[in-house]
Parts: C-alpha cells; sequence; structure tokens
C-alpha cells in the first residue's frame, strides 16, 4: 500500500500545480452560505461557536485550492490517508457528486464549451488528477 500512497501523492503535486495555475478552488461559496444559515439559525453559544469555527476552517482550505491538494498528497504519503483523501477533496472542491452534477448538466444542456470554460482544460485536469490521486490511495 506504501506504494499506491506515493503514486496518489505523485499524482497530487502535479494537480495540485495545475488547479494554482487556474485558481481553481473548492466551493468556498457553498461554506459562506452555509455559515450565513448557521448565523441566522443560532443565537451565541458553543455549538453555534464550534460550527462558525469548522466552517471558517473549511473555508480557509477551500480557499488555497492547489496547495490543500498538495497537503493532502503529502498526507496520503505519509500513511494519514482518510485526512489527506479530505484535504484532497476539499482543495479540488469535487467529489463524486460535482462530478454527477456536471455530467447531468452537460447532458441536459448539450453545451460542452460553457462545461470546460468554467474551469479551463488545465483546470478540469487538475481537478481529474486530483480525483485520481484520491482514489488511487489506500
Amino acid at each position: 500500500m506504501k506504494k499506491r500512497n506515493l503514486t496518489a501523492f505523485l499524482i497530487s503535486v502535479p494537480a495540485g500545480l495545475l488547479l494554482l495555475i487556474k485558481g481553481v478552488q473548492g466551493p468556498t461559496g457553498f461554506y459562506f452560505l452555509i455559515l450565513n444559515y448557521v448565523n441566522d439559525l443560532l443565537s451565541v453559544g458553543v455549538v453555534k461557536s464550534i460550527l462558525v469555527f469548522g466552517l471558517l476552517f473549511l473555508i480557509v482550505l477551500s480557499s488555497l485550492g492547489g496547495l490543500t491538494v498538495v497537503l493532502g498528497g503529502f498526507l496520503i504519503w505519509k500513511d494519514h490517508v482518510s485526512s489527506g483523501k479530505f484535504f484532497i477533496g476539499i482543495g479540488a472542491g469535487m467529489s463524486v457528486f460535482l462530478i454527477v452534477f456536471l455530467l447531468i448538466t452537460l447532458a441536459t444542456s448539450g453545451d460542452l464549451y460553457s462545461v470546460v470554460a468554467q474551469y479551463g482544460i488545465l483546470g478540469w485536469l487538475g481537478i481529474f488528477l486530483a480525483f485520481l490521486a484520491r482514489s488511487i490511495a489506500k
């Protein structure tokens, strides 16, 4: 399994660099939306403080994009696979749900150019490599 984790790390480095070049980030807007909802829903308290801190942590990691992907790959290489996969997912802003959603969008709109233009070829290559690195890790 060490070899798989090293391979995942070696794939995560160019993935992270491509994401940095294209400026691809995780879903920070989604986290801000949840943060606003938490602020409106909960009054001052320990639970609200913990949720706000957690969301701010996710926003920071997500906004670092490619650096978070490289950090995730490094964690996988050092046998912290679960946390490494988490970091890669947050940094690349992708998950199986995002990919399925984008495929549904592509199928219903038929407009491949809009979907590709969202991140550019290099950005999509970085997302694909990050997804591959995450999938290889064990």
